[in-house]
């Protein structure tokens, strides 16, 4: 049962979806508590949002993932979950710059999340992806909208039936590849 929603831009989600990337890069949006990024979960519906998405931010390989505008209706489509296995607090831009192999978003994104707010920590979060059986459809409300990275749904949703992005072996291997460009980094617990 998930009962949080995690916004992220739709290429991202995408990716995530289709075993492309287990990484994302989150510093936390204007709308958090006090704008800082933290954990409200670990188990989360992906929600894919156009806020801020930019085809000039993503590798030339993941910007045909950004399809046409995202329906702002009365319904919210959610196609996957995730599970937030790890959350790498990142300071250095070197630690950064390790991870950008592993990344949907290029240079340039990474320089502008390095540079907003330097001193706020940026984190990596490594998540096990989902999809859904069939998308889940789920009414709109107000929490939704601005720049904040979650949404508690006010309900608890089954996610049963799920097929993984990635085998179970295939997602190991990656999360001790990203690890391993991070010996420094303590991962936090969620």
């Amino acid at each position: 049962m998930v009962s949080w929603v995690l916004k992220e831009w739709q290429a991202a989600v995408t990716a995530l979806l289709q075993g492309e990337t287990i990484l994302l890069l989150r510093k936390g949006g204007i709308r958090e508590a006090k704008g800082q990024f933290s954990l409200a979960a670990r188990q989360v519906l992906l929600l894919p949002t156009a806020e801020h998405q930019k085809a000039a931010l993503l590798k030339d390989a993941f910007q045909p993932l950004m399809a046409g505008e995202i329906a702002h209706d009365d319904q919210v489509r959610f196609d996957g979950w995730a599970t937030i296995t790890h959350a790498l607090p990142l300071s250095a831009e070197a630690e950064v710059a390790a991870l950008l192999p592993y990344l949907v978003w290029n240079e340039q994104f990474v320089a502008e999340r390095l540079n907003w707010q330097p001193d706020r920590p940026l984190y990596g979060l490594l998540l096990r992806a989902y999809r859904l059986e069939s998308p889940l459809m789920l009414p709109r409300h107000a929490g939704y909208n601005g720049c904040r990275s979650w949404v508690e749904i006010g309900e608890s949703v089954a996610v049963e039936n799920s097929t993984p992005a990635l085998a179970e072996a295939d997602y190991t291997d990656q999360v001790n590849s990203i690890l391993a460009t991070l010996p420094s980094v303590m991962p936090v617990v969620p």
